[in-house]
């Protein structure tokens, strides 16, 4: 089985109010891109021509602006914030992250109508996101 994963950094990051009051960088998040396509940190620090302890800081500045614990958190929240666009393929499959098509997909498992989570629930899961800086109870379908 052939996987390969394609990370796109959204050229227009630099310019998203998320990436600028966080004061996310270029190179954090081209440095973040090769992590999520596999690299390890010393191959990373070869492709950028940098020290393997930059690629280490560059990560730990990346996950603390982003408020986040590891790299699993950061790639959600990357992708929340529009800040990377993912896209994975499995032989001739091809699944993309974006981040208008899982705000949708948010919306309506976050909303009234879905009845598979309790309000109580729902309302943790909100308070969680806006603590990341997502929220759910201003964001509308148009």
């Amino acid at each position: 089985m052939e996987v390969e994963i394609k990370v796109e950094i959204m050229p227009s990051y630099e310019w998203q109010e998320d990436a600028r009051e966080a004061g996310i960088s270029h190179r954090e998040l081209e440095v973040f891109a090769l992590v999520v396509k596999g690299y390890k940190n010393k191959e990373i620090a070869e492709i950028l021509n940098i020290k393997h302890q930059s690629v280490k800081n560059h990560l730990h500045s990346f996950y603390k602006k982003l408020k986040v614990r590891n790299g699993t958190q950061a790639l959600g929240l990357a992708i929340m914030k529009n800040l990377i666009q993912v896209e994975k393929k499995v032989n001739d499959f091809s699944l993309t992250f974006k981040a208008e098509k899982t705000l949708e997909i948010m919306s309506d498992f976050l909303s009234e109508e879905n009845t598979t989570l309790k309000e109580k629930e729902k309302r943790e899961i909100k308070k969680y996101l806006k603590s990341r800086g997502i929220d759910f109870e201003h964001t509308s379908k148009e």
